[in-house]
């Protein structure tokens, strides 16, 4: 971080500036050597380099003491504005490449934010203590968005993703199934076809969720449009609207886990649909330390996180956490 752009010219050496403050303070070019620990030719050439950056002498070299000039007096307040800024842009950037300092901001999908992240954060957080989180529900499509915009750091989202900006993991298969009130003709079959569904009013999500998109486009596949009963973003909220019988709702399996004795799951069949999860950082940013920190946790641990919530329920996984904490 030498170079600092400048109205006189191209570009100021962060150099020059220390050994000029160094040389004014001093007030001699012996003295101000030694302070910067370089040779006094050296410290003389970068303080000519500067004045011909300049264009005009900033030292009266004259006298015993090498005092400014009315060029120099003119340019004593922006240099010391500008190499504070570089000092304090080289300890904020210092505190960025600690893996165990800074902030990180995820987004990610509601159910992933609501079942499977939380333990993982904490065993982040066990691991980075200095490090802050802060975590956002989205959809996939606002995901990308904030991304992009450089919002976040990092996002759990439905894939596929096609950016030539981001980098993108895949981290699960997961299938989506329908949601029915427990006393509903369908909700005595393990499996119904995707055409049984289809007739149905659906409980959905908003427009801007990848869930949504995939799901207009399933059923424009077998020939069927979206009955819209209701539009909505959080997940206890669709399992209310169809214990209610206002609509039923294809989610992913993640979601619909341990529901109580009013509400039942089928499987999709003629055709099954799966959605991929995928994790994804910029690729300007992936390898900061804080943030490839957290990616290598995810990436490592949130496929096996999945598959033990799905197939025996949170506590194994809780355990399992536990364990990666210790």
């Amino acid at each position: 971080m030498h170079g600092v752009t400048n109205g006189w010219g191209s570009g100021l050496d962060s150099r020059q500036l220390q050994y000029f403050l160094a040389l004014n303070h001093c007030g001699s070019f012996r003295l101000a050597a030694e302070q910067c620990g370089v040779s006094q030719p050296g410290l003389s050439k970068q303080i000519m380099a500067l004045e011909g950056e300049l264009g005009g002498p900033l030292f009266d070299r004259t006298g015993r003491r090498a005092s400014l000039t009315p060029l120099g007096e003119c340019f004593l307040p922006y240099a010391r504005r500008a190499y504070k800024e570089l000092e304090q842009s080289r300890a904020a950037i210092g505190e960025l490449l600690k893996p165990d300092r800074g902030e990180i901001c995820i987004a990610g999908l509601h159910s992933v934010n609501a079942y499977l992240l939380p333990a993982l954060l904490a065993v982040f957080r066990q691991k980075h203590p200095g490090t802050q989180l802060r975590l956002t529900s989205l959809g996939s499509e606002r995901i990308i968005k904030v991304l992009l915009d450089r919002l976040v750091d990092a996002a759990i989202l439905m894939g596929p993703v096609h950016s030539p900006e981001l980098v993108s993991t895949p981290l699960y298969e997961e299938e989506l199934v329908v949601l029915l009130p427990a006393h509903h003709p369908l909700a005595r079959r393990p499996s119904v076809r995707l055409a049984e569904v289809a007739i149905l009013p659906q409980v959905v999500f908003r427009d801007g969720y990848a869930m949504r998109t995939a799901l207009v486009q399933h059923f424009r596949a077998i020939g069927a449009t979206v009955d819209v009963a209701v539009e909505l973003n959080t997940l206890e909220a669709f399992k209310e609207m169809v214990r209610q019988e206002v609509g039923v709702a294809i989610l992913p399996l993640c979601a619909v886990q341990h529901l109580g004795t009013d509400l039942v799951i089928a499987r999709l069949e003629e055709p099954s649909i799966t959605r991929r999860v995928e994790l994804v950082c910029r690729k300007d940013n992936y390898q900061v330390p804080v943030v490839a920190a957290f990616t290598r946790l995810v990436a490592e641990h949130l496929p096996t996180a999945f598959a033990r919530w799905v197939h025996t329920g949170p506590e194994p996984w809780l355990r399992e956490a536990s364990y990666l904490a210790g």
